[in-house]
């Protein structure tokens, strides 16, 4: 498992690793594959090195030592006091990825539990590093490019069409699979299982949004005409693993939870209409529309709760709408930024700026607003002013590259979430069928 999983970090041009994999590969080799190296409490447990002993976030970093044994459950690694995850060992040598914000300080190793714990520190500390990156979480295609959606470990997962994503309060990462279902990444990182595919009426989910409570998850459903799924609920009863129906009746692409109240809004794109959904009447109450018809649009809260933005995908602009907490209702939008029905790539104010097919976004802590910006191939940030930059890729150039914000490049980039605590995004590279990550440090 250990030499396969640096096989894998090899292909994506780490290759520092190529050296790592070689001595991992011999050391495999003299060993038995019937058993495991056990971690021998008798023993002592000492490290002679670490490589590299600087890097920023995600850096893949080894310790080489003896007696850790193969048995990672038992493993614990902190750099400067902070976990770092451990991905493997083979007894000699073990394979871990440096936390965020993890700072400059020892590399300490635990093993074994209550009598059988031994504690040591590497001979050399590990210098943190704050720089911006994007990088692959996972996600690969073959020689041919082809994929398809298969779950298990973390770095053997693949996608097909990944979508919209969305986090529950564990930082358990849910996926949609464009007109093909939803799929389940743990708050590790580290296995990818499919939560359900569609069928049954659910034929085109659209978007996700969790509740206040963590326990009801809205999956919109683009089923084309008013006669059939709007929207179906998934709850934690279920583990979130099947849909009932909530909203039938509209033409919907696109629906979002106010976070504080947990009121759910929802469109129907044929009329450009956006909905509030009545939760003791059972019925949806039409609250304005947004002049363009039979375009896909969907809505986006804040945090705060404060206001939504009303992301115009097909016609290149985004609205904003306030929340009004005395009447419950979002407000008539106004433009904020992008041309309206004026594709293309600009950085601008307001109205000035450009994007082409803007999707998903995800708001930082300051409301700044990192939106996909599907066909420019680039992740776009708007400041709450109305502020459009370019934050991520190379504007109007697709392929996959990872690397510095500005190098690294996007195809089709889709969804996008991003978590506070660790100061990442993690998102849903549709044609790369890869979940990339951006850290921000």
């Amino acid at each position: 498992m250990f030499p396969k999983l640096f096989a894998y970090e090899c292909k994506r041009g780490l290759a520092w690793l190529s050296l790592v994999l070689l001595t991992v590969c011999a050391c495999k080799k003299s060993t038995t594959t019937e058993q495991k190296i056990a971690y021998d409490p008798s023993s002592p447990v000492t490290i002679s090195r670490i490589t590299p002993d600087s890097g920023g976030v995600s850096t893949q970093l080894m310790i080489y030592g003896s007696n850790f044994g193969e048995d990672t459950s038992i493993i614990k690694v902190y750099i400067n006091g902070k976990p770092a995850p451990v991905v493997g060992t083979n007894g000699s040598s073990i394979y871990v990825l440096v936390p965020s914000k993890a700072g400059t300080g020892e590399v300490k190793v635990i093993i074994g539990d209550h009598s059988t714990k031994q504690e040591v520190i590497a001979p050399v500390g590990f210098r943190y590093i704050y720089y911006p990156r994007v990088s692959t979480l996972a996600g690969f295609t073959d020689k041919d490019g082809k994929t398809a959606i298969v779950d298990g470990p973390i770095n053997k997962a693949q996608f097909q069409e990944p979508y919209w994503l969305c986090f529950d309060e564990k930082k358990n990462i849910y996926l949609l699979e464009d007109r093909l279902g939803m799929r389940f990444i743990n708050a590790e990182k580290t296995e990818v299982t499919t939560k359900f595919l569609k069928g049954n009426g659910m034929d085109r989910p659209r978007t996700l949004a969790f509740n206040p409570t963590w326990d009801t998850l809205y999956i919109t459903n683009d089923q084309w005409d008013w006669t059939g799924l709007s929207t179906g609920i998934a709850t934690r009863a279920d583990n979130f693993s099947r849909w009932q129906s909530l909203v039938y009746s509209q033409t919907t692409n696109g629906g979002a939870v106010q976070p504080q109240t947990g009121e759910y809004f929802f469109n129907a794109y044929s009329t450009g209409a956006v909905f509030k959904w009545d939760r003791g009447a059972k019925v949806s109450r039409e609250l304005f529309r947004i002049g363009d018809v039979n375009w896909e649009f969907n809505v986006q809260f804040a945090p705060s709760g404060d206001f939504a933005y009303i992301v115009v995908v097909n016609q290149a602009y985004i609205l904003k709408s306030r929340y009004n907490r005395e009447t419950g209702v979002l407000e008539t939008p106004v433009h904020f930024v992008g041309g309206r029905r004026s594709p293309g790539h600009k950085d601008g104010v307001g109205v000035d700026a450009r994007f082409d097919n803007p999707h998903q976004g995800a708001f930082d802590e300051f409301d700044n607003f990192y939106v996909c910006d599907v066909y420019n191939h680039c992740i776009r940030k708007i400041t709450p002013e109305g502020v459009v930059s370019t934050f991520a890729g190379r504007p109007q150039k697709a392929g996959y590259t990872d690397g510095t914000l500005r190098d690294a490049q996007f195809h089709d980039p889709r969804g996008i979430i991003y978590d506070q605590t660790t100061g990442t995004f993690y998102v849903a590279d549709q044609l790369n069928r890869r979940i990339r990550t951006i850290s921000t440090e």
